[in-house]
Protein backbone atom coordinates (compact mmCIF):
# COMPACT_ATOMS: atom_id res chain seq x y z
CA UNK A 1 0.00 0.00 0.00
CA UNK A 2 2.51 2.53 0.19
CA UNK A 3 2.37 2.97 4.12
CA UNK A 4 6.26 2.05 5.16
CA UNK A 5 6.30 3.71 8.62
CA UNK A 6 3.15 1.40 9.06
CA UNK A 7 5.05 -1.16 7.60
CA UNK A 8 8.01 -0.88 9.45
CA UNK A 9 5.88 -0.41 12.76
CA UNK A 10 4.33 -4.07 12.60
CA UNK A 11 7.42 -6.08 11.31
CA UNK A 12 9.19 -4.47 14.55
CA UNK A 13 5.73 -5.85 16.65
CA UNK A 14 6.34 -8.99 14.60
CA UNK A 15 9.78 -9.67 15.71
CA UNK A 16 9.08 -8.90 19.19
CA UNK A 17 6.63 -11.59 19.10
CA UNK A 18 8.95 -14.24 16.98
CA UNK A 19 12.52 -13.47 15.58
CA UNK A 20 13.13 -14.72 12.40
CA UNK A 21 15.54 -14.13 9.25
CA UNK A 22 13.01 -13.66 6.86
CA UNK A 23 11.15 -11.21 9.04
CA UNK A 24 13.67 -9.23 9.83
CA UNK A 25 14.82 -9.52 6.22
CA UNK A 26 11.43 -7.69 5.41
CA UNK A 27 12.35 -5.32 8.00
CA UNK A 28 15.44 -4.18 6.60
CA UNK A 29 14.03 -3.70 3.16
CA UNK A 30 11.54 -1.22 4.41
CA UNK A 31 13.92 0.44 5.81
CA UNK A 32 15.69 1.12 3.47
CA UNK A 33 13.09 2.17 0.99
CA UNK A 34 12.04 4.40 3.29
CA UNK A 35 15.08 6.48 3.43
CA UNK A 36 15.13 6.03 -0.55
CA UNK A 37 11.44 7.35 -0.45
CA UNK A 38 12.43 10.50 2.34
CA UNK A 39 15.55 10.92 -0.23
CA UNK A 40 14.11 11.68 -3.44
CA UNK A 41 11.00 13.60 -1.68
CA UNK A 42 13.60 16.12 -0.37
CA UNK A 43 14.81 17.07 -3.72
CA UNK A 44 13.52 20.32 -4.61
CA UNK A 45 15.51 22.61 -7.22
CA UNK A 46 14.21 26.03 -6.09
CA UNK A 47 15.27 24.82 -2.17
CA UNK A 48 18.21 24.09 -3.77
CA UNK A 49 19.10 27.33 -4.97
CA UNK A 50 17.99 29.34 -1.86
CA UNK A 51 20.58 26.62 0.17
CA UNK A 52 23.45 27.39 -2.53
CA UNK A 53 22.95 31.38 -2.35
CA UNK A 54 22.75 31.21 1.26
CA UNK A 55 26.17 29.04 1.59
CA UNK A 56 27.32 32.12 -1.07
CA UNK A 57 26.82 34.73 1.35
CA UNK A 58 28.02 32.83 4.44
CA UNK A 59 31.23 32.17 3.02
CA UNK A 60 31.82 35.80 1.89
CA UNK A 61 31.07 36.93 5.34
CA UNK A 62 33.89 33.96 5.84
CA UNK A 63 31.27 31.57 7.99
CA UNK A 64 32.84 29.22 6.71
CA UNK A 65 31.51 26.26 8.96
CA UNK A 66 27.86 27.75 8.50
CA UNK A 67 28.78 27.98 4.52
CA UNK A 68 29.42 24.07 4.66
CA UNK A 69 26.30 23.49 6.29
CA UNK A 70 24.45 25.32 3.80
CA UNK A 71 26.23 23.89 1.09
CA UNK A 72 25.37 19.79 2.49
CA UNK A 73 21.83 21.41 2.52
CA UNK A 74 21.92 22.34 -1.19
CA UNK A 75 23.41 18.47 -2.24
CA UNK A 76 20.96 16.89 -0.10
CA UNK A 77 17.92 19.01 -2.50
CA UNK A 78 20.10 18.60 -5.83
CA UNK A 79 22.62 15.79 -5.52
CA UNK A 80 22.97 15.96 -9.33
CA UNK A 81 24.35 19.44 -9.37
CA UNK A 82 28.17 19.28 -8.93
CA UNK A 83 28.29 23.01 -7.74
CA UNK A 84 27.00 22.02 -4.33
CA UNK A 85 30.48 19.81 -3.86
CA UNK A 86 32.91 22.05 -5.37
CA UNK A 87 31.16 25.24 -3.10
CA UNK A 88 31.45 22.64 -0.23
CA UNK A 89 35.34 22.03 -1.28
CA UNK A 90 35.66 25.96 -0.83
CA UNK A 91 34.51 26.29 2.14
CA UNK A 92 36.09 23.15 3.72
CA UNK A 93 39.26 24.01 2.42
CA UNK A 94 39.12 27.51 4.64
CA UNK A 95 38.31 25.23 7.71
CA UNK A 96 41.61 23.26 6.90
CA UNK A 97 39.71 19.94 6.01
CA UNK A 98 41.45 19.31 2.68
CA UNK A 99 41.71 15.55 2.56
CA UNK A 100 37.72 15.89 2.69
CA UNK A 101 37.48 18.56 0.56
CA UNK A 102 39.04 16.34 -2.03
CA UNK A 103 36.97 13.62 -1.63
CA UNK A 104 33.96 16.47 -2.23
CA UNK A 105 35.91 17.41 -5.88
CA UNK A 106 35.92 14.23 -6.65
CA UNK A 107 31.79 13.78 -5.67
CA UNK A 108 31.60 17.17 -8.14
CA UNK A 109 33.67 16.00 -11.38
CA UNK A 110 31.98 12.09 -10.85
CA UNK A 111 28.42 14.39 -11.37
CA UNK A 112 29.69 15.96 -14.05
CA UNK A 113 32.93 15.19 -15.86
CA UNK A 114 33.31 18.49 -17.26
CA UNK A 115 32.80 20.88 -14.53
CA UNK A 116 36.47 22.32 -14.89
CA UNK A 117 35.99 24.18 -11.49
CA UNK A 118 36.38 21.14 -9.48
CA UNK A 119 38.94 19.81 -11.34
CA UNK A 120 41.30 23.35 -10.50
CA UNK A 121 40.19 23.09 -7.15
CA UNK A 122 41.64 19.59 -6.36
CA UNK A 123 44.84 20.35 -7.94
CA UNK A 124 44.62 23.34 -5.58
CA UNK A 125 44.02 21.62 -2.84
CA UNK A 126 46.80 19.02 -3.27
CA UNK A 127 49.04 21.99 -3.46
CA UNK A 128 47.90 23.36 0.29
CA UNK A 129 48.61 19.26 1.16
CA UNK A 130 52.33 19.57 -0.15
CA UNK A 131 51.38 16.77 -2.04
CA UNK A 132 52.96 17.76 -5.03
CA UNK A 133 52.95 14.36 -6.88
CA UNK A 134 49.18 14.35 -6.37
CA UNK A 135 49.44 18.13 -7.86
CA UNK A 136 51.07 17.06 -11.22
CA UNK A 137 48.68 14.58 -11.59
CA UNK A 138 45.58 16.46 -10.70
CA UNK A 139 46.76 19.31 -13.53
CA UNK A 140 47.35 16.47 -15.94
CA UNK A 141 43.52 15.53 -15.65
CA UNK A 142 42.24 18.66 -15.65
CA UNK A 143 44.15 19.68 -18.74
CA UNK A 144 42.60 16.27 -20.19
CA UNK A 145 39.19 17.73 -19.50
CA UNK A 146 39.63 21.38 -20.40
CA UNK A 147 38.98 20.63 -23.81
CA UNK A 148 38.17 24.08 -25.04
CA UNK A 149 40.98 25.68 -22.98
CA UNK A 150 39.50 28.42 -20.93
CA UNK A 151 40.86 27.01 -17.62
CA UNK A 152 45.10 26.72 -19.11
CA UNK A 153 45.88 30.03 -17.38
CA UNK A 154 44.79 28.68 -13.58
CA UNK A 155 45.85 25.05 -14.56
CA UNK A 156 49.84 26.32 -15.95
CA UNK A 157 49.80 28.38 -12.54
CA UNK A 158 48.93 25.75 -10.07
CA UNK A 159 51.53 23.61 -11.82
CA UNK A 160 53.81 26.68 -11.70
CA UNK A 161 53.63 26.57 -8.01
CA UNK A 162 53.83 23.20 -7.48
CA UNK A 163 57.35 23.12 -9.14
CA UNK A 164 59.01 25.85 -7.46
CA UNK A 165 57.97 24.16 -4.45
CA UNK A 166 59.19 20.91 -5.32
CA UNK A 167 62.00 22.44 -6.72
CA UNK A 168 62.98 24.57 -3.30
CA UNK A 169 61.93 21.94 -1.01
CA UNK A 170 65.50 20.54 -2.93
CA UNK A 171 67.78 23.30 -3.14
CA UNK A 172 71.29 23.29 -1.26
CA UNK A 173 70.96 18.99 -1.47
CA UNK A 174 74.08 17.19 -2.24
CA UNK A 175 73.60 14.38 -4.95
CA UNK A 176 73.50 11.97 -2.22
CA UNK A 177 70.82 13.76 -0.06
CA UNK A 178 68.60 14.14 -3.35
CA UNK A 179 68.93 10.44 -4.02
CA UNK A 180 68.07 9.38 -0.47
CA UNK A 181 64.85 11.70 -0.60
CA UNK A 182 63.61 9.91 -3.53
CA UNK A 183 64.40 6.12 -2.44
CA UNK A 184 61.87 7.39 0.47
CA UNK A 185 59.57 7.75 -2.56
CA UNK A 186 57.43 5.01 -3.43
CA UNK A 187 55.94 6.70 -6.79
CA UNK A 188 59.62 8.04 -7.45
CA UNK A 189 61.31 4.66 -6.68
CA UNK A 190 58.98 3.21 -9.65
CA UNK A 191 59.47 5.87 -11.87
CA UNK A 192 63.06 5.17 -12.28
CA UNK A 193 62.43 1.25 -11.98
CA UNK A 194 60.67 1.35 -15.40
CA UNK A 195 62.95 -0.21 -17.87
CA UNK A 196 60.90 2.69 -20.15
CA UNK A 197 61.89 5.52 -18.10
CA UNK A 198 65.58 4.09 -17.38
CA UNK A 199 66.04 4.35 -21.14
CA UNK A 200 64.50 7.52 -21.30
CA UNK A 201 66.50 8.84 -18.29
CA UNK A 202 69.88 7.23 -19.77
CA UNK A 203 69.24 8.61 -23.52
CA UNK A 204 68.48 12.30 -21.43
CA UNK A 205 72.15 12.36 -20.35
CA UNK A 206 73.53 12.01 -22.92
CA UNK A 207 70.70 14.68 -25.24
CA UNK A 208 68.86 16.79 -22.21
CA UNK A 209 67.01 17.96 -25.60
CA UNK A 210 65.32 14.38 -26.03
CA UNK A 211 63.82 14.98 -22.96
CA UNK A 212 61.64 17.53 -24.85
CA UNK A 213 60.35 15.04 -27.61
CA UNK A 214 59.79 12.28 -24.70
CA UNK A 215 57.53 15.17 -23.11
CA UNK A 216 54.99 14.75 -25.95
CA UNK A 217 53.65 11.79 -24.52
CA UNK A 218 51.25 12.61 -21.53
CA UNK A 219 52.06 9.61 -19.29
CA UNK A 220 55.81 10.18 -20.16
CA UNK A 221 55.55 13.71 -19.58
CA UNK A 222 54.30 13.61 -16.41
CA UNK A 223 56.81 11.27 -15.15
CA UNK A 224 59.40 13.17 -16.23
CA UNK A 225 58.23 16.70 -14.57
CA UNK A 226 57.40 14.40 -11.20
CA UNK A 227 61.78 13.07 -11.64
CA UNK A 228 62.93 16.58 -12.52
CA UNK A 229 61.17 18.60 -9.98
CA UNK A 230 62.29 15.97 -7.49
CA UNK A 231 66.00 16.21 -8.77
CA UNK A 232 66.81 13.22 -11.15
CA UNK A 233 67.80 13.40 -13.40
CA UNK A 234 70.21 16.00 -11.63
CA UNK A 235 71.98 16.69 -14.53
CA UNK A 236 69.32 17.56 -16.56
CA UNK A 237 67.18 19.07 -14.00
CA UNK A 238 66.03 22.65 -15.02
CA UNK A 239 64.27 25.32 -13.37
CA UNK A 240 60.42 25.47 -12.78
CA UNK A 241 60.22 28.11 -15.20
CA UNK A 242 61.85 26.23 -17.92
CA UNK A 243 60.08 23.02 -16.85
CA UNK A 244 56.67 24.50 -17.25
CA UNK A 245 57.61 25.19 -21.07
CA UNK A 246 57.18 21.88 -22.18
CA UNK A 247 54.14 20.66 -18.91
CA UNK A 248 51.07 21.57 -21.74
CA UNK A 249 52.00 19.92 -25.23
Amino acid sequence: MGDLPKAIEYYQHSLTEHRTPEVLAKLRAAEKQQIETERLSYIDPEKADEAREKGNRLFKSADFAGAVKAYTEMIKRAPEDPRGYSNRAAALQKLISLPEAVKDCDLAIKKDPTFMRAYVRKAQLFLAMKDYSKCLDACDEATAADTEKKHTREIEEASKKCMYAMYSAREGETEEETMARIQRDPELVSIISDPIMQSILQQAKQNPQALNEHMKNPMIGTKIRKLMAAGEPRSTAPHPDDLLATNFV
